[in-house]
């Protein structure tokens, strides 16, 4: 099978583009099962869900603008160099549609180009979101202006006329040389300084810097299972460690006579909280580290975990085993450091039941879904 992207060996973002879609949900089985196995740990893994849509899911994608002006994706194995005009077909049609008129007008602003390693130049990363109900985000990335010229800036006519119309529209200033897609301070140059996405019937307002899940319309499907997977909480207290916006908490809140979520990242809990307020739910949202929260007199019936592809901090695994939760939805992007806890998480814990959810069609990544009872 050839890939439908033409430049998949320059770019290598879809590696698994050339592999019937079938196969692909078969080997991440296989792949989930395997490192299992690495562990000593039985084969749990026996359903994998496809996405109901393969191709243009995703909803975030971050084009980097080099020092020559070229605007695309990465070529693969080297982060100075860019396929210019790239596009990709896991991109939703929305940000295929607005990336053309941006890195237009990128080559036409007459601004300069950032050079990665002189740390020179002006432009950096041009940001693109979208959400199924149509609203769209472009966050410019740059380096840092002085004030006289950044006010100049936002006022002239190269950023106010842009040929580009996002529901809203951000400007980042980055003032550290460290090569990422955000910036210290922002500015809304147009619109509300959100978007907002409604899943399964709530409804989720995204920041220009938080995260959400990057396909929704498999995230309808992760939900479902989170759901189906909690079990019926009537009288029970949930809780949400790693929550960021509150994608789950706020979702299954009036189903528990008590929901609390708790998140690091500042922004996150802020949209948290916009988003109980959004969809008229009751959850107490706590900003801190999950290992640094105690979380133990909380008395928690169901545990919902949901930590960053490096998975849970050893304290907050510590946490877990030392005061167990009767019940865990463990929700992971990384099988593998999955794997490495539930050789310990199985010394206390039974797996009731697991499934995959391919978020990622295309790619090797997964999002595994598993309920765990204490024994």
């Amino acid at each position: 099978m050839s890939s439908p992207c033409p430049q998949k060996d320059v770019c290598g973002s879809c590696s698994w583009s050339h592999i019937l879609y079938e196969k692909q949900l078969k080997q991440k089985r296989s792949d989930i099962n395997g490192s299992f196995g690495l562990k000593k740990l039985p084969p749990w893994c026996e359903t994998i869900l496809p996405s109901p849509v393969t191709e243009h899911y995703r909803n975030r994608m971050d084009f980097v603008i080099d020092f020559e002006g070229r605007v695309g994706m990465r070529e693969k194995g080297k982060w100075w160099r860019v396929v210019d005009g790239n596009t990709c077909f896991l991109a939703d049609k929305q940000i295929d549609d607005l990336f053309v008129k941006v890195r237009e007008w990128v080559k036409q602003s007459g601004l300069s180009y950032y050079d990665r390693k002189a740390h020179t130049g002006f432009l950096r990363y041009a940001v693109i979101r979208s959400t199924t109900l149509g609203e769209t985000m472009v966050n410019l990335v740059t380096s840092v202006l002085p004030d006289e010229e950044a006010i100049d800036f936002v006022r002239s006519d190269k950023i106010v006329s842009a040929p580009f119309h996002p529901t809203t529209f951000i400007w980042f200033q980055n003032s550290t040389i460290t090569d990422v897609s955000f910036g210290d301070t922002l500015k809304i140059i147009s619109g509300p300084g959100f978007v907002e996405e409604e899943i399964l019937g709530h409804r989720y307002r995204i920041s220009p810097n938080a995260f959400f899940q990057t396909n929704p319309h498999g995230a309808a499907l992760l939900l479902q299972t989170v759901e189906e997977f909690c079990g019926d909480l009537s009288g029970k207290t949930l809780l949400d460690l790693y929550c960021g916006s509150g994608f789950f908490s706020v979702a299954l809140a009036n189903r528990a006579t008590r929901a609390i979520g708790v998140e690091m990242v500042q922004e996150a809990i802020d949209d948290a909280r916009v988003n109980a307020q959004l969809n008229n739910v009751n959850v107490e949202f706590h900003d801190a580290k999950t290992e640094e929260f105690d979380w133990t007199k909380l008395g928690a019936d169901v545990v919902i975990l949901d930590p960053p592809r490096s998975g849970m901090h050893d304290k907050a695994l510590a946490d877990i085993l030392k005061n167990p939760p009767k019940e865990i939805v463990y929700v992971s992007c990384n099988f593998k450091n999955f794997a490495r806890e539930m050789v310990q998480l199985q010394k206390v814990y039974r797996v009731d039941t697991m499934r995959a959810i391919d978020m990622f069609p295309h790619t090797p990544h997964v999002e595994l879904v598993t309920k765990l009872t204490i024994r």
